[in-house]
């Protein structure tokens, strides 16, 4: 259970789309955890709901929240989210590559969406001499035999999101956090972190990388 009296400055969360998502891609050595599908993943409406709810709650006014979401599913998540914050983008992550799917039936996909809301209003940070970047953003997924999650997010994104919204010192929440790439790229950035997974076998997975977070000086 979440405290609601807890304050962050800004949120950025991989729901579950709502679609019942089931991957075929493999790794070298065994198979990623969603080809058992995601929790939550069905008819999840209400569950996306009061995280929204939740997250206008505990999320600082004058500040950021950013949301993935899919195509197919971007109508209801984007519905959900204008309840509760301002939405400023659809952003456009460039994977760079094709996922699967219907191999000669549809296009290959190759980006997901981030919806970015604001809960008041803060201007964006510049990053790498850039003040105003675009809304397609460019950053290569996760090569198939380094995955530990079949939605595994870069933290080279992660961690460009955070410094676009955030300064040193301030906290980032992750409300679905996986395998913790947003506490990685949280502390990689020097900024601090909460996250939460309900799922324990993806946390008992998530414990592989602890190498990588002792190694970060924070």
């Amino acid at each position: 259970m979440i405290n609601q009296n807890l304050q962050v400055d800004c949120i950025i969360t991989d729901p579950p789309f709502g679609k019942n998502h089931y991957t075929n891609r493999r790794k070298v050595k065994g198979t990623i955890i969603t080809e058992k599908g995601i929790k939550n993943d069905g008819d999840n409406k209400e569950l996306l709901d009061e995280t929204l709810s939740l997250s206008n709650q505990i999320l600082k006014n004058n500040s950021h929240i950013y949301w993935f979401c899919s195509w197919d599913t971007v109508n209801i998540h984007l519905e959900l989210m204008r309840r509760y914050f301002t939405v400023k983008n659809a952003l456009i992550w460039d994977k760079k590559n094709h996922g699967t799917g219907d191999l000669k039936g549809s296009y290959a996909g190759r980006y997901e969406i981030i919806l970015f809301g604001h809960k008041g209003r803060r201007e964006l940070n510049e990053v790498e001499g850039t003040k105003r970047h675009d809304d397609i953003i460019v950053y290569p997924r996760i090569a198939p035999q380094k995955l530990l999650h079949g939605h595994q997010k870069p933290v080279g994104l992660l961690q460009f999101l955070i410094k676009k919204s955030t300064n040193e010192g301030e906290t980032i929440l992750d409300m679905f956090a996986g395998v913790r790439s947003t506490e990685i790229a949280a502390k990689l950035s020097g900024r601090k972190y909460i996250g939460f997974e309900l799922d324990e076998d993806i946390y008992k997975l998530s414990l592989q990388r602890d190498n990588e977070l002792n190694i970060i000086n924070y």
